[in-house]
């Protein structure tokens, strides 16, 4: 809590579960507290539920990117509350949660800015729920990939999201410069994330800022 109380300015932030402990949904409240000029979210194997998601969606109203990854809480509540409260989201990926075709469903009528959603590894969402999505939806670019795949490269991440420009709680610091240590888990970490999840060529939809946006 005290590492986002001076982090106000933040706009994109990943935190990694899987190196890290896990951050409660208080953790999460918190960033959504004092950092309500966030952008870009991505969660990988942490566990929110409802409570932190519409803290999330009510005080972070620029959230306009949002990967879930991992999360063992993460179901069909979580993803309509995802579409009813995060009007300003226009990319969403989810990659091995317990979401079915319903939660799916959700995101019809949900998210009006909503142009692109991937979902990789969850077992409960069908090709028959994609292309109901789609037909519902039919502006909406929907990426269902039910394939498990290998493990990829450490720093796939890095290239298709341009994490190596984004604060990572759990990751390394690529260029291993020493720095403060009391932001050193928020603002220098910039992650070697072991997630498929990404936002992968989402260029065309808007163009990446490169600049460390997680400075106060």
């Amino acid at each position: 809590m005290a590492i986002a109380e001076k982090c106000r300015s933040l706009r994109k932030l990943h935190i990694d579960g899987w190196k890290t402990n896990r951050i409660s949904d208080q953790g999460l409240i918190a960033v959504a507290t004092y950092c309500p000029n966030l952008q870009e979210l991505v969660l990988i194997g942490v566990n929110p539920t409802h409570l932190s998601l519409e803290k999330l969606a009510a005080n972070c109203q620029n959230l306009e990117r949002l990967a879930l990854c991992g999360s063992e809480t993460v179901g069909d509540a979580e993803i309509s509350c995802i579409a009813a409260k995060c009007i300003a989201l226009r990319k969403l990926c989810i990659k091995s949660c317990p979401v079915s075709d319903h939660g799916i469903e959700a995101l019809a009528g949900g998210c009006p800015n909503l142009v692109k959603v991937k979902v990789k590894k969850c077992r409960g969402v069908t090709s028959e729920g994609a292309d109901w999505l789609r037909a519902s939806r039919v502006s909406l670019a929907v990426n269902l990939d039910a394939i498990e795949p290998e493990l990829p490269d450490a720093g796939i991440i890095e290239q298709e999201i341009g994490a190596a420009d984004t604060p990572l709680m759990g990751g390394r610091n690529r260029d291993g410069n020493a720095r403060s240590a009391s932001f050193n888990r928020l603002r220098s970490f910039s992650g070697r994330s072991l997630v498929a999840c990404t936002f992968r060529r989402w260029a065309s939809f808007g163009s990446r800022s490169r600049k460390n946006l997680g400075r106060s």
